[in-house]
């Protein structure tokens, strides 16, 4: 009986012969692992040509889910969006599956992204571009249609991943009750919200400045669509608030963000009450999401050590959501 592996690495060479099998490349195809973490990513080279490969964590998400995030990235391409779009199979289709020993893992050969990542030393009105770019990303994002439903479901999330980050609490029973009562009420309050009033729609899922670059031209282009799906549109402004939050650039940063936002695509009052609820919900689940793939992917900087920073993060803005 093989021995249960979480996550496999997959071999560039034969990557590198399935995509010559695969697509319409002519020539020599090479491919190089140039990052791992919840997907690994991986550079191709064909020629001249230059492309990114992204083979996704079994268990993401289903092939017909793993459509709609493809789906969507080509429809924010033809819509003037620089993002990795998928590059077709000679069948047409836009990604492959293969079966690791894990599980079936989905890969696709996309456009590689020329650019700088943004970072927690951009100005204030770099922020502001970017609140301007997320909205701009919305309404292109509104005209997307698909017959597939897939949630983020972040509450859900946090309730499976939550028992692995009490066990790293240890015997601080003061921070586990006040975990499980944040979590408890997170997801009751969010469940609550009313959807005929807060509006929904396809959101990226992780717009955070990470996933951002500046191109040589001056242009944005984002990424890592991973996380996509029908949400709470605000919860969008939430990811960015948690990154600039963790950074200790929330203070700074934030309300620019906001403001270029609603510059472009302006808040109802009930999603503006709502974005404090969402920012405390993305600070619990990134941090019960880091533990729960520790044994996946490695210790996230805090997990190997103190959870101290986390924990007070979490604590901060439950306590301004008032969750707990």
């Amino acid at each position: 009986m093989t021995f249960p592996v979480l996550q496999s690495v997959l071999d560039a060479d034969a990557l590198a012969t399935e995509l010559a099998r695969r697509y319409a490349l002519i020539g020599v195809v090479r491919c190089r692992l140039i990052s791992r973490g919840m997907n690994d990513i991986y550079e191709v080279r064909n020629g001249t040509q230059r492309y990114a490969l992204k083979a996704a964590r079994a268990g993401k998400c289903t092939d017909a889910e793993y459509g709609y995030e493809q789906d969507l990235v080509l429809h924010l391409a033809r819509a003037g969006f620089v993002v990795p779009a998928p590059v077709p199979l000679k069948d047409g289709t836009s990604f492959f599956t293969l079966d690791a020993p894990e599980g079936p893992r989905q890969v696709v050969l996309m456009r590689w992204l020329d650019g700088v990542p943004c970072t927690k030393n951009m100005t204030i009105d770099d922020a502001r571009r970017l609140g301007v770019f997320l909205a701009r990303l919305h309404e292109a994002s509104d005209k997307f249609n698909h017959p597939v439903a897939r949630s983020p479901n972040g509450e859900a999330k946090i309730c499976e991943r939550l028992p692995i980050l009490l066990e790293m609490v240890g015997d601080d029973r003061d921070m586990i009750s006040f975990l499980q009562r944040a979590a408890a009420a997170t997801y009751a309050r969010i469940e609550a919200l009313d959807h005929r009033i807060l509006p929904r729609g396809t959101t990226h899922g992780d717009f955070q400045y990470a996933n951002i670059m500046t191109q040589a031209d001056g242009g944005l282009a984002v990424f890592d669509f991973s996380d996509c799906g029908e949400d709470f549109i605000a919860r969008d402004l939430a990811t960015f608030f948690w990154r600039a939050d963790f950074d200790g650039v929330g203070e700074k940063l934030n309300g620019p963000f906001v403001a270029g936002y609603e510059s472009r695509r302006p808040l109802g009052p009930v999603e503006r009450a709502a974005l404090p609820l969402f920012r405390a919900s993305r600070h619990l689940l990134i941090t019960a999401s880091f533990a729960h793939y520790v044994n996946r992917i490695g210790p996230i900087p805090g997990f190997d050590g103190s959870l101290r920073y986390y924990l007070s993060m979490i604590r901060l803005h439950c306590a301004q959501a008032g969750l707990a």
